[in-house]
Parts: C-alpha cells; sequence; structure tokens
C-alpha cells in the first residue's frame, strides 16, 4: 500500500509540474489538460488487448495477496 501510495503522489507531482511549466510558458489553460493526457489515451485494438492483461494481472495478483494473507492470518 505504501508504494501504491508514493507511486501516486510522484505521479500527481509530476503532472502538476508539467502543467506549471505550461503555464509559465503561456499555454492556454483550456488545452493543457487534454495535452498531457493524450500520450496516454488508448486507441488501438493491441494496445487495449496489452492493457487489459497487464490491469488483469495486477488484479489477480492484489486478490491472490489479500486471501494469502487472510488465510495466514485465520490459521494463526
Amino acid at each position: 500500500m505504501k508504494v501504491f501510495f508514493v507511486m501516486v503522489l510522484l505521479s500527481v507531482a509530476m503532472f502538476m509540474f508539467i502543467v506549471s511549466l505550461d503555464l509559465i510558458m503561456h499555454f492556454p489553460l483550456s488545452g493543457i489538460i487534454e495535452k498531457e493526457l493524450d500520450p496516454f489515451r488508448v486507441t488501438e485494438g493491441i494496445e487495449m488487448i496489452f492493457f487489459s492483461i497487464f490491469a488483469l494481472y495486477f488484479a489477480i495478483k492484489a486478490i491472490y495477496e489479500f486471501v494469502k494473507k487472510k488465510q495466514n492470518s485465520n490459521s494463526s
């Protein structure tokens, strides 16, 4: 959970840093967010498949670790 929090915190900090640099360079405020999120847009079918597999892997891993932790706490 700590790792997830640190990843989110660093991602938000970097995103805010990029947006602030765009504001300093006088880009219009209306297009900054769209410009920053554009590279992350998933448009092709193969990208959607890989993203789904990636998300499914982490969801299954998280569920497995949660169940394993619960079983260890019940058996102790």
